[in-house]
């Protein structure tokens, strides 16, 4: 028998004013909501909240104004539609979660919208309480300031009015399009100025960069979420397409014609892509497995350079993986799945 149960109508009559900690997972945020809690939030030691972008309806304004109180903010980045309601509160004497209807908005936390909620502080309820919130933020995605840029100049404003219907599975890459389309088309013009003084070699690592952006661009056109892994936090991979199971890949950009590529690991990666780019609208894409690398490498077709420390392979060796990225696609998702 459930013990510790009752009704809470108006969320914010429930919550104990001396609580310590926070754990929030709603389908939805709004500026209107943050700021019933904002006084709440910024005096408690630990906040966490994850939310959606599913049909748009989460305020951007309301995500700032989280992270400008301290809380730390996760978007969910499944293919599910994210629905829950659930807080979870805790203080040093006691423990509580409330469940049931209402989303982070002034209606739903005051009573002025049709809401109904349980509280309780039963310990095997917020015991599966934590557990499922600590699931979802493992599948979410840690708004920082670089993913909070990518929301604003990726055009989530506007593209959340055309979203009615859309899961935050595809509004993402929508997003991710404009934002990385951008940054490689501004990055391609400055790199262009280098190779006009020849001095292409100061930009190596701006090559890579430019690559990264467009792959990215590139494949948000499918529909596709696609994590940059600057920092390599998650292994030697450069970025990780979500396509049912993670796709870990490693690029090379180019720009001049029958340069050599350079592989320095190899472990971490599923493919090894080699990007050459000619215009801002072309591009070549040369793709390896990391199986097909290692049976060259084992047939003494591509060989290790101990003076670089790295794998060379020469044009004349990765031109035979010559892919359109449609193909690509197809091999990762399947056909049936692009969109």
């Amino acid at each position: 028998m459930i013990r510790n149960v009752k009704a809470c109508i108006n969320l914010l009559e429930c919550i104990d004013k001396r609580i310590d900690r926070i754990k929030i997972a709603v389908a939805y945020v709004k500026l209107s909501g943050v700021e019933k809690l904002s006084s709440l939030l910024k005096n408690v030691s630990e906040c966490t909240i994850v939310t959606s972008l599913d049909f748009g309806i989460t305020e951007l304004e309301g995500i700032k104004k989280l992270k400008e109180v301290g809380c730390s903010v996760y978007i969910y980045n499944n293919r599910k539609e994210f629905h829950p309601k659930v807080y979870l509160f805790e203080s040093e004497s006691q423990k509580f979660a409330i469940i049931g209807s209402s989303n982070l908005s002034d209606g739903a936390l005051t009573g002025k919208n049709v809401e109904f909620n349980l509280m309780t502080s039963e310990k095997n309820l917020i015991d599966c309480v934590e557990s499922f919130i600590n699931n979802l933020i493992s599948e979410s995605i840690l708004v920082d300031d670089n993913i909070l840029s990518i929301l604003e100049s990726g055009g989530y404003n506007n593209i959340r009015r055309e979203s009615y219907d859309k899961t935050g599975w595809n509004i993402l890459p929508k997003i991710n399009e404009n934002y990385y389309c951008e940054k490689f088309k501004e990055l391609y013009n400055t790199i262009q100025e280098y190779r006009e003084r020849s001095e292409l070699n100061r930009k190596r690592s701006s090559i890579h960069k430019m690559a990264l952006y467009k792959l990215i661009c590139d494949l948000s056109s499918y529909g596709l979420n696609v994590n940059l892994n600057e920092d390599k936090t998650r292994g030697n991979a450069d970025a990780i397409i979500k396509a049912g199971n993670e796709v870990k890949v490693v690029i090379q950009g180019m720009i001049l014609n029958n340069k050599t590529a350079i592989l320095h690991k190899l472990d971490g990666f599923d493919y090894f892509i080699i990007l050459r780019i000619t215009s801002p609208m072309t591009s070549e894409y040369y793709i390896l497995n990391k199986s097909e690398i290692d049976k060259l490498i084992g047939e003494n077709i591509i060989t290790y350079n101990k003076n670089i420390q790295a794998y060379r392979i020469s044009p004349k060796i990765f031109k035979k993986y010559r892919s359109t990225l449609n193909e690509f696609v197809n091999t990762i998702v399947g056909s049936s799945q692009v969109y």
